[in-house]
């Protein structure tokens, strides 16, 4: 029959082995991912500024350069007032739609580095296979230690 000191000695050690396994999943797991999540980071804040200026060209900037393309218009063509306040508004309004577009571009290349853990997943794999063989292995043997005649039952 099976001495219970090193039984509960061997799971005591499976259990720590286990735990330190799995530990050592979760910090590769993170290391992994920890360049991924800046680069998602970096593109939301990139959108964010394209949400902005989205927000303050259609408000603010868009009556400046309007403004000033009105008047570039006044002084360069012989349109008149309202024809030049018209196109000076329509290319400030492009203008702003442009840089838009650049940050939503930046955004978008930034998003497109974003990667995924490439050697947890396997690692893990690995590791839990190990550990179901390992746990196989370790009934078979009690099973068999268990079910195993002992000396006094030979004789």
């Amino acid at each position: 029959m099976a001495r219970p000191t090193e039984i509960s000695d061997l799971m005591n050690l499976i259990t720590t082995d286990v735990r330190s396994i799995i530990s050592d999943e979760i910090a590769l797991v993170k290391a992994e991912l920890k360049p991924s999540i800046r680069r998602v980071g970096v593109g939301s804040g990139l959108f964010g500024g394209a949400a902005y200026f989205v927000i303050s060209a259609t408000i603010i900037l868009w009556f400046t350069i309007a403004a000033g393309f009105s008047w570039l218009y006044a002084a360069t063509t012989s349109m008149s007032g309202w024809a030049c306040v018209f196109f000076g508004t329509l290319t400030g309004f492009f203008l702003l739609l442009v840089t838009a577009g650049v940050f939503v571009l930046l955004a978008a290349k930034s998003f497109s580095k974003i990667k995924g853990p490439e050697i947890a997943p396997e690692s893990v794999g690995k590791s839990m296979t190990a550990i179901m063989t390992g746990i196989e292995d370790g009934t078979d043997r009690v099973d068999a230690e268990l079910h195993a005649p002992s000396i006094d039952e030979a004789h």
